[in-house]
């Protein structure tokens, strides 16, 4: 009698359902990686933007730190940098005998202008 040689057709079926489940994970897992990158890309630039507006304001006379929206193009993508500069009288709790402008820089990533990125604050002194 003749015995036949390799896999029968449900083995073949099994083999291919274990397959596929498997690239399907790795598919997803894939996925979710080049998500998680991108994101951190645009965080890390908004951060670095967001860094640059605070040492630029503190290189500015004191006077004209003021609110301010400004457009910027930075790594071939467009942002929206929102300044706000408010006065602060005490720090702590403590009095402050300095005038002091406590300054919150947002970066967003347009055109999804309302939930920003990164934000940083900085107090800036009127020395």
């Amino acid at each position: 009698m003749k015995k036949n040689k390799g896999f029968t057709l449900l083995e073949v079926m099994i083999a291919l359902t274990i397959f596929a489940l498997i690239a399907t994970t790795l598919s997803q897992s894939a996925s979710i990686t080049v998500d998680n990158q991108i994101h951190i890309e645009r965080k890390l630039l908004a951060t670095w933007i967001a860094e640059n507006q605070i040492i630029e304001l503190r290189s500015i006379a004191y006077a004209d730190v003021k609110n301010k929206k400004t457009d910027i193009k930075f790594g071939d993508r467009e942002w929206l940098v929102t300044i706000n500069a408010k006065p602060e009288k005490k720090f702590g709790g403590l009095p402050i005998p300095l005038e002091i402008k406590k300054v919150d820089v947002s970066v967003a990533l347009k055109p999804d202008i309302d939930s920003p990125l990164q934000t940083l604050s900085a107090y800036i002194a009127n020395d």
